[in-house]
């Protein structure tokens, strides 16, 4: 039974020592083909170390690992020849006559570029009417766009154009990627040479780990592709909006309305006091009664009596 056990712990640590060697050189392939001085240099290493005397223990691995970084290098030279991935977008503000066609019109520009238009919102508010749009529009006619809606009111309010470059983290994306897919090649491998349940329970653990890691970088380059390949344009439409006429220097209709105002502003005021007077005054009328009573009782008892004549 001790030697069954330490054999069995022996194959785990193999397989585990077989992981841990398929990761240590992929990353030292990402290493290399970070530091290559061009492409050239790259793909003569994975060459000669897919060709010369490996190992013991590394072999079709290491050569598959110097080859993923080759073709990482590649990948990049590749892109700088594709071009810049850069993700634009617009803020652009008019007045227009009719609210309702501009916006029409919009739709029809974007359309015939073949944009879409990711969201249309007509409002009234009071007696006007406003339009919101979000429009995307392929990047190499975004400036045409720009132009023809410029041309759709009568003025334009606000013109703002912006750029991200992304063209750094596309190029680490998309070598990341290739790193993965490497790696995930190696672990399929040595899954199919998994002597036991534990061994190929940790590949599978790791193979999960890898793939996971190729999916979110495979959605961080699928959304930047899109966000570099149409461009945004957000337009806000409104009414033109006509000043009020003067008005005269002298007007009797205004003058009437200005006193009959005034005269209610001080009907006002006085009612107001009258009727705070009353309320906050109530309880000095028993005084007052009082007061008064005394006053008249004392006035009536000071008369000299009437004489009755002789």
């Amino acid at each position: 039974m001790e030697e069954l056990r330490s054999a069995m712990v022996a194959k785990s640590l193999g397989a585990s020592a077989l992981v841990l060697l398929v990761l240590a050189l992929a990353s030292c392939g990402y290493s290399e083909m970070k530091s290559a001085p061009s492409d050239d240099g790259a793909v003569s290493v994975g060459q000669e170390t897919a060709g010369a005397d490996s190992p013991a223990g590394s072999g079709p691995d290491l050569a598959q690992s110097s080859e993923g970084a080759a073709g990482i290098t590649e990948d990049s030279a590749s892109l700088g020849d594709f071009g810049r991935k850069v993700v634009k977008t617009a803020d652009l503000g008019l007045r227009s006559e009719e609210v309702r066609q501009s916006a029409a019109r919009a739709q029809q520009v974007v359309a015939s570029a073949g944009g879409t238009v990711l969201s249309s919102q007509v409002y009234r508010s009071d007696d006007s009417v406003t339009a919101d749009l979000i429009l995307s529009v392929p990047s190499e006619e975004f400036e045409r766009v720009l132009d023809e809606l410029r041309s759709l009111g009568e003025k334009v309010t606000t013109d703002s154009i912006s750029g991200q470059d992304v063209t750094e983290e596309y190029v680490d994306l998309k070598s990341r990627e290739r790193n993965l897919r490497a790696t995930e090649e190696s672990l399929l491998r040595l899954y199919d040479r998994a002597e036991n349940v534990e061994e190929a329970l940790s590949i599978q653990r790791e193979l999960t780990t890898v793939r996971g890691e190729i999916e979110l970088v495979q959605g961080r380059i699928k959304y930047l592709d899109q966000r570099s390949t149409y461009s945004q344009i957000t337009l806000n439409i409104q009414p033109v909006t006509s000043p009020p006429p003067p008005r005269p220097t002298w007007d009797p209709k205004d003058i009437v309305e200005r006193a009959w105002s005034a005269s209610l502003s001080v009907l006002q005021v006085m009612a107001t006091a009258i009727i705070s007077a009353v309320v906050f005054g109530w309880w000095l009328a028993p005084v007052l009664v009082g007061g008064f009573l005394w006053w008249r009782r004392r006035n009536r008892d000071s008369r000299p009596a009437a004489t009755e004549p002789s």
